[in-house]
């Protein structure tokens, strides 16, 4: 992707995030690829978004957590989302971003995707029922909700952001 054509998605996508937290769009979800995962990140929850920038690494901090940044004079923890899912670290492109949790979660943090797709809504996906081998079920994370179906038969994942915001396992980084 040139920089003019990444520089016309971020903007269109800014506008759209605008209008959807205004209530103007159907919008609900900001979509995202973390390593093999899909996922849905509510627009409610889901803050800023930034490109990614050198992280001050945490001694003894967990292999997910990705070190300390500075994102507009707030510091934020960064978790890498593939890595906390469980999978081997690849290396980052220029299409990976921080999106930081939203001011109500009262978490300063953001978290590393490899890519943004764009925004969704409950008319563009169905929803998967008994989902087991192939997404949330049993054993599944507390902040794993809904499985959806696109139309190209990609599985997605829906993200509770305040669930995992408050999850044991995402708030102990050593």
């Amino acid at each position: 992707m040139s920089r003019a054509s990444l520089r016309e998605f971020q903007t269109h996508l800014a506008q759209r995030l605008t209008a959807a937290q205004s209530g103007q769009a159907p919008s609900r979800w900001l979509a995202v690829l973390a390593g093999q995962w899909r996922f849905l990140l509510p627009l409610e929850f889901s803050g800023e978004i930034s490109p990614m920038q050198h992280c001050a690494p945490l001694p003894h901090a967990l292999p997910w957590f990705l070190g300390l940044v500075s994102l507009r004079g707030q510091v934020c923890g960064v978790v890498h989302l593939g890595r906390f899912m469980g999978e081997d670290a690849a290396a980052l492109t220029p299409q990976a971003r921080l999106i930081q949790f939203a001011p109500a979660l009262d978490i300063n943090t953001a978290l590393l995707v490899d890519q943004l797709v764009g925004l969704r809504n409950p008319d563009q996906l169905q929803k998967v029922l008994g989902v087991q081998e192939e997404g949330p079920g049993e054993g599944a994370p507390p902040w794993l909700r809904t499985t959806y179906r696109d139309a190209e038969q990609n599985l997605w994942h829906e993200v509770d952001l305040l669930a995992l915001a408050e999850n044991e396992q995402f708030l102990s980084v050593t």
